[in-house]
């Protein structure tokens, strides 16, 4: 396992799934789960991370785990069951 679980994309994502996390959610978002889950990965890192897996053209790295809906704001992609 690595340092943030099976990835923080992942299980943050896996979270947002479980109804942990709502389903429209933001950067502050992602810091509240991380808090909660004790970690401490730099914040450039959490800054980046779900526009990132938004992106269809950032890293072949980063599964498209999230889509961007406009204001910051994320929700999971349409293809979400199939990466996790």
């Amino acid at each position: 396992m690595g340092k943030y679980g099976k990835g923080l994309g992942k299980e943050f994502a896996l979270a947002v799934l479980q109804g942990e996390v709502p389903e429209v959610f933001n950067t502050e978002e992602l810091r509240r789960f991380i808090k909660k889950r004790g970690w401490n990965p730099p914040e450039t890192y959490v800054n980046v991370l779900l526009a990132n897996s938004a992106s269809t053209t950032h890293s072949k790295n980063y599964p498209n785990y999230f889509k961007s809906i406009g204001d910051g704001q994320y929700m999971l992609s349409d293809e979400i069951q199939s990466l996790l």
